[in-house]
């Protein structure tokens, strides 16, 4: 896997005021699109055998298989450790390890790295999803942020043409900065 310097310099970054914002009542989760994007609720998907609860979509007008997706996952498991261990533990070199091994699986990464949001540390990575056998590789560039809470692991998705990755990646960095974790 080629590592660059950095994945991404994902820092909170402040959402504009005058943004339209999705909140879900249940987890506190807020979503603010930025500028050019529309946020809106999408139904929910199992995600690795657990129904992901909210889902919402920020899109551009018009857009319908790429984009951003952020959704919520039940992680019971980490109801036992504080934010400050789940932290740790997304920095640490053995689960950075353990997410590349389960994300190889689908996808050739290209970069995984230490991401932040407010008080909470997760991983992102961007890969390119793998071939399935007989047919043409997909043209598309994934961008995977995992940020876990006592209370739940907020999951954010983007996909773009893999040509047009690069001069979309600011645009999902506003979109990771639009988010508000409970």
């Amino acid at each position: 896997m080629k590592q660059p310097a950095r994945l991404l310099p994902l820092l909170c970054l402040a959402a504009t005021a005058d943004a339209a914002q999705l909140r879900d009542a249940v987890s506190g989760l807020v979503v603010t699109a930025p500028p050019g994007y529309v946020a809106a609720l999408a139904p929910p998907s199992d995600q690795g055998g657990g129904q992901a609860r909210p889902v919402f979509d920020i899109r551009r007008p018009g857009e319908t298989d790429t984009g951003c997706r952020v959704s919520t996952v039940e992680a019971p498991g980490n109801a036992f450790l504080s934010q400050a261990e789940l932290n740790e533990r997304a920095a640490s070199v053995e689960y950075q390890r353990q997410l590349a091994r389960h994300l190889s699986s689908v996808y050739d990464l290209v970069a995984l790295d230490v991401v932040g949001s407010a008080k909470v540390v997760g991983l992102g990575a961007i890969g390119d999803l793998r071939s399935q056998p007989g047919a043409p590789p997909p043209d598309v560039r994934t961008l995977l942020v995992f940020l876990d809470t006592p209370l739940e692991r907020v999951v954010l998705t983007c996909v773009a043409d893999r040509r047009e990755f690069d001069q979309r990646l600011a645009e999902f960095e506003a979109i990771f900065g639009g988010l508000e974790l409970p």
